[in-house]
């Protein structure tokens, strides 16, 4: 860290700590992993802040969901790590909007990509229940980017442990994340990302009883501002019978 960036560098730690405090306090409000694809890359000192929703239409035979939101906040402490903090919001059909989870962790870089090419990574986070009669989790898996030009691919593998005495799967629940990206420029870009889930690795069942997603995206940057704003915004189709019919879900991540 250069030392003119003291300062700045301790301010966003700061903002970071203070979420950490934000989330755990939203968990004494009465209200899964969104549909976002995580990347490897980590860079000492940088904050980021993020918002990722998604709106249902049209329920599944295992999903009756009307929204979901996840706020995130990630700071770089070295090179390779990362730490992280998330709180998870949900609402299902008929109830109440209630804070889910809250989730602590960290990501650690193995391979560093440096323009084209692979960048792999590890992320792990203890998810602390807030419902009664939930079961904590832990999650835990690999994340990989290769690079070649404007064009990209992003994947994510995910697999989630349940702690304690509500644990209702015999196994490990598996979550796969995807995205092919083409960016049109620094500015804007347009892929496909799909999403996949099988709650017990030890019961599959048949495709339409596991949840599977897919559909467009478009992002748009603003690197030159400050902070760096991301978003992004699609439709998801469910293409098995257990899923919603539409996910509709939009992403906005604050960079410092």
């Amino acid at each position: 860290m250069k030392p003119g960036n003291a300062v700045t560098a301790s301010l966003r730690l700061a903002i970071f700590s203070f979420f950490v405090g934000l989330s755990v306090c939203l968990g004494n409000l009465p209200a899964d992993a969104q549909f976002y694809v995580r990347s490897p890359d980590v860079e000492k000192g940088e904050l980021k802040l993020e918002e990722h929703g998604a709106i249902y239409s049209g329920r599944g035979t295992d999903e009756q969901r009307r929204q979901s939101h996840e706020l995130e906040a990630k700071y770089g402490f070295t090179d390779r790590f990362e730490g992280i903090v998330e709180s998870t919001f949900r609402q299902n059909i008929g109830e109440d909007f209630k804070a889910h989870r809250i989730e602590l962790g960290g990501q650690y870089e193995i391979v560093e990509r440096h323009g084209d090419g692979l960048g792999l990574a590890f992320r792990s986070l203890y998810e602390f229940a807030l419902q009664s009669g939930d079961p904590d989790e832990i999650l835990f898996g690999p994340l990989g980017k290769y690079v070649w030009g404007p064009d990209s691919v992003t994947l994510n593998a995910f697999f989630i442990g349940q702690v304690g005495d509500h644990r209702d799967i015999d196994s490990l629940e598996f979550k796969f994340n995807w995205r092919l990206k083409h960016e049109f420029s620094k500015t804007w870009g347009l892929g496909v990302e799909g999403y996949s889930e099988i709650e017990d690795l030890s019961h599959t069942g048949i495709f339409d009883e596991q949840k599977h997603r897919v559909g467009p995206v478009a992002y748009l940057e603003f690197e030159d501002s400050m902070p760096k704003w991301e978003f992004a915004a699609g439709a998801l189709f469910g293409v098995s019978d257990a899923t919603s019919d539409v996910t509709f879900k939009f992403d906005i991540e604050a960079e410092f």
